[in-house]
């Protein structure tokens, strides 16, 4: 099993993709066709394709497009470190610093629990007492680290641009001994 790890390190699916919702499910479906061809198990599958799907909201919900037909940048790749999830999209001129730090403080509270399980039930609690009309739950990225079991980080590059990342670092759920 090892074997095959170490021969899907380096695969990589890299996709354009415009900020319209109908873009997240065909990325979906690369990310599973992807994952598929390089053997991962229907679980591994599931929870990188549910990873893709939040980061891709968060790209689109955050991103400063000036038009649909402006394209941003989603990659799945497998590595000797695990499989890493990645978006890129512009950030808004006005207000950059307030989203970094308010995404930075989520990471951060995230990482401030001894489990992933646990922010995630803080969260819920949370959530439940919002109204309804409040449509910001700010679970996606708690179930990036929870149920995708992986390690959420960002950075921003000279051109404000807004890099975020899951690592998932295991490759495969089966092969962990």
């Amino acid at each position: 099993m090892e074997n095959s790890q170490k021969n899907n390190e380096g695969k990589l699916l890299e996709m354009k993709l415009r900020p319209v919702w109908a873009e997240i499910e065909r990325a979906r479906e690369s990310c599973r066709s992807f994952l598929e061809e390089i053997g991962s198990s229907d679980e591994t599958r599931d929870a990188l394709c549910m990873i893709a799907s939040e980061i891709l909201e968060n790209a689109i919900k955050y991103g400063h497009f000036t038009s649909e037909t402006q394209e941003f940048t989603f990659k799945l790749e497998s590595g000797k470190d695990g499989m890493l999830v990645q978006a890129w999209s512009p950030l808004p001129s006005a207000g950059i610093v307030e989203n970094l730090r308010r995404l930075d403080s989520i990471i951060q509270w995230i990482r401030s629990y001894q489990s992933p399980f646990q922010a995630y039930l803080e969260r819920l609690k949370l959530v439940a007492g919002q109204p309804l009309e409040d449509n910001e739950s700010g679970l996606g990225l708690i179930r990036i680290a929870y149920e995708g079991e992986a390690i959420l980080d960002f950075y921003v590059n000279e051109d404000d641009i807004l890099y975020v990342s899951a690592l998932q670092p295991k490759l495969d759920r089966e092969q962990v001994v």
